[in-house]
């Protein structure tokens, strides 16, 4: 493959020298921090898939805690052959304040059951909205 050789732009206005130029009253400060241009460097994949603030970790905790109290208070059960979700949403009205005293005695049990179903669903969405997010 031949090399090419690249022609020098020329310029619309004259060059000057630096000894061209004015003296200046204020030398800048050389301690300065220098700032790059352009954009900031791209975060680590599992960084934006995963990457979620302390106040964002509590809401998510929370939210498998909520979905966990409905799922065990109905004692719904997905894999059963006679599942019936209409029968499982009255069961769930009719317990709710069974379930709240229930929920006190017993409080990580709802969290991992609601991390069952909101978490996947979380990781889903975190992979759709991936190509959005810096």
């Amino acid at each position: 493959m031949p090399i090419r050789v690249l022609r020098q732009r020329r310029h619309p206005w004259p060059l000057r020298k630096m000894t061209d130029l004015p003296p200046t009253s204020d030398p800048a400060p050389a301690s300065a921090p220098l700032e790059k241009p352009g954009k900031p460097p791209k975060r680590p994949l599992l960084r934006r898939l995963f990457g979620i603030s302390l106040w964002g970790g509590v809401k998510l905790t929370g939210l498998c805690i909520l979905v966990g109290f409905f799922v065990m208070a109905a004692n719904f059960n997905p894999a059963a052959p006679d599942a019936n979700i209409p029968a499982a949403l009255a069961a769930i009205a009719k317990q709710t304040l069974a379930a709240a005293g229930w929920a006190i005695r017993n409080f990580w049990k709802p969290a991992l059951a609601g991390a069952t179903i909101v978490l996947p669903l979380w990781i889903l969405w975190r992979l759709v909205s991936l190509p959005f997010r810096k």
